[in-house]
């Protein structure tokens, strides 16, 4: 007898016969999931607990399991780090399927699994190269790619969170394309690696760095430097210019700032710095800058 049908056979003295195979399907998407680094079940320091949960007689009877060892943990077996994960056998849901033909392990209840293919029907299609695998968890989404790689997606009401793991930012340009622009679109707020990535995809042609440059810098920009811009013909000729400098830049060291000095030939002795800041929730402008990164004589 493994040791999956062993707990299998424990859990049938607590919860009715009719939720023990879905009560095995939890516990080997918990394992599963406990491989993926940029998951919360991942055991970097701490050992996974699932808090199965079902409704009995008026009152949630729960039982902890451990997803790694396959065993009931009780006061005797209780690792001293732990996190719990709770699964209500009643309301949450485990679903392998596929969305846009990508392999898929969803754990959340109906409204978490609805947004997951809500989102990625959408996403999918417009990425470069699509995941190899996609697990969700709750309001969580990991990509898989080959060689490891993986992205991760939080979702909360109209709020994004990208994350990555073993992914430099020139890559994840390369994978995402298009689908950065639609997860714009789909999420007010985003974070500054979101930010980062949307920058970086802007880069790849002129049209669009002059979108991003309207949207998320023009209309900060400090007074001194609009000035500047509107005293010439037409600045998108000096918009080519910078864009032309900023396309060369090994994006994979852009950290939170990207820093451009303009040296201007009219007035030598009074250079602007403009700085491109990625924070939480926006992309913010300064006329001061840590380094310059890009340099122009106009």
């Amino acid at each position: 007898m493994s040791r999956i049908e062993r707990l299998l056979n424990d859990l049938k003295i607590r919860f009715p016969e009719k939720d023990i195979q879905k009560a095995g399907n939890v516990i080997l998407a918990f394992r599963e999931l406990a491989t993926v680094p940029v998951s919360p079940v991942y055991p970097r320091g701490f050992h996974p607990i699932i808090r199965l949960k079902k409704r009995l007689g008026g009152i949630d009877k729960e039982v902890l399991i451990s997803p790694i060892d396959l065993v009931i943990v009780t006061k005797a077996n209780m690792p001293a780090w732990r996190r719990v994960f709770d699964f209500h056998l009643d309301i949450d849901i485990i679903e392998r399927t596929s969305i846009r033909g990508v392999e898929s392990l969803l754990i959340g209840n109906r409204d978490n699994l609805r947004r997951v293919y809500s989102v990625l029907s959408n996403v999918i299609p417009a990425m470069r190269e699509p995941p190899k695998k996609l697990y969700s968890f709750r309001d969580e989404v990991y990509l898989k790619f080959e060689g490891e790689r993986f992205v991760k997606l939080r979702m909360i009401g109209s709020t994004l969170e990208l994350g990555s793991y073993n992914i430099p930012l020139s890559q994840l340009s390369r994978i995402f394309g298009r689908a950065v622009f639609v997860l714009d679109s789909l999420f007010h707020a985003k974070n500054a690696a979101f930010y980062r990535l949307l920058f970086a995809i802007s880069l790849g042609t002129f049209g669009h760095f002059y979108e991003f440059f309207m949207k998320h810098i023009y209309p900060k920009l400090p007074l001194e430097h609009k000035e500047f811009l509107e005293e010439m013909h037409d600045y998108r000729n000096f918009l080519q210019l910078l864009y032309f400098h900023l396309s060369r830049m090994n994006v994979d060291r852009i950290e939170n700032e990207v820093g451009i000095l303009i040296r201007r030939r009219s007035r030598p002795e009074r250079p602007l710095e403009l700085g491109i800041i990625f924070k939480e929730g926006r992309v913010d402008v300064s006329d001061r800058i840590m380094r310059a990164q890009v340099t122009l004589l106009v």
